[in-house]
């Protein structure tokens, strides 16, 4: 496919979201241990009953968010804040709150300038819809069912298998697995550092990739294309079906058959 005008990256992820959240990370040369942490830190463990289709909502993390699935109906969160000194600690915090129907975790800042690093370690029932907003950092999530929505994330976002998205402002690039596509449909956009697509076998779905600086490959011989040309890139995966819609890309989309 040749290549395509690109549309404004929403201003390139609002400046990298806002130079990665005022909020965010100054990182310091202090000495850190192999996860990244500062010396001084505080943890949050907690485990809470979610009812089926409940919203978990993570939003202004200074660092990366890792979130492992389950079919329990409970969540474990796990939250290491760190930070040089007791002061810079003392700046910022993350606050975990929840009714049966919802998870919010969240950062807050206390003074002007905040320095140091939040990791959020999830395990969460899969029937559950994920939000994450102004991630400073990478983002990885294990098989899901629920809706996937992603705004602002700073590092590669991988999702082992989806089905319902609406995913912009990714500046890391996106790798996934599309098992199948539900009534909310797949719509991703504003991502540089490219995508990266499988399609499992037995996938039924309208595939539309448009406005990209870069290529689309696809490996999948059985697509049915309507067009492949400087206006976008139009497919019939397998019998058709749900929308996956694909735009304002920097980078390769490579389309594959899932291993």
């Amino acid at each position: 496919m040749s290549q395509a005008r690109l549309r404004p990256l929403s201003a390139l992820l609002v400046i990298l979201l806002a130079s990665t959240l005022s909020t965010s990370v100054a990182r310091a040369q202090d000495k850190r241990s192999p996860d990244g942490d500062y010396p001084e830190r505080d943890e949050i463990h907690r485990s809470y009953d979610l009812a089926l289709g409940a919203a978990v909502d993570v939003s202004g993390i200074a660092g990366p968010v890792e979130i492992t699935t389950t079919d329990k109906d409970t969540a474990e969160v796990h939250v290491v804040h760190s930070a040089p000194t007791r002061t810079d600690l003392d700046c910022g915090k993350v606050v975990v709150e929840q009714t049966s129907r919802r998870l919010q975790i969240r950062s807050e800042s206390l003074c002007p300038i905040v320095r140091g690093q939040q990791r959020v370690m999830l395990e969460l029932p899969r029937r559950v819809d994920v939000s994450l907003h102004s991630i400073a950092g990478g983002v990885r999530i294990g098989p899901i069912d629920g809706m996937v929505p992603l705004d602002g994330v700073a590092g590669h976002v991988e999702v082992d298998e989806l089905r319902a998205a609406k995913m912009s402002s990714l500046a890391g690039g996106l790798t996934t697995t599309i098992t199948g596509v539900g009534e909310r449909g797949i719509r991703i956009s504003s991502v540089t550092g490219g995508i990266d697509l499988g399609v499992r076998s037995g996938l039924n779905a309208d595939l539309t990739v448009k406005s990209i600086v870069g290529r689309v490959r696809s490996d999948i011989s059985e697509n049915r294309i309507s067009s492949d040309d400087d206006e976008g890139y139009n497919a019939v995966i397998g019998s058709g079906g749900p929308k996956i819609v694909i735009e304002s890309v920097v980078g390769a989309v490579d389309i594959h058959r899932a291993r």
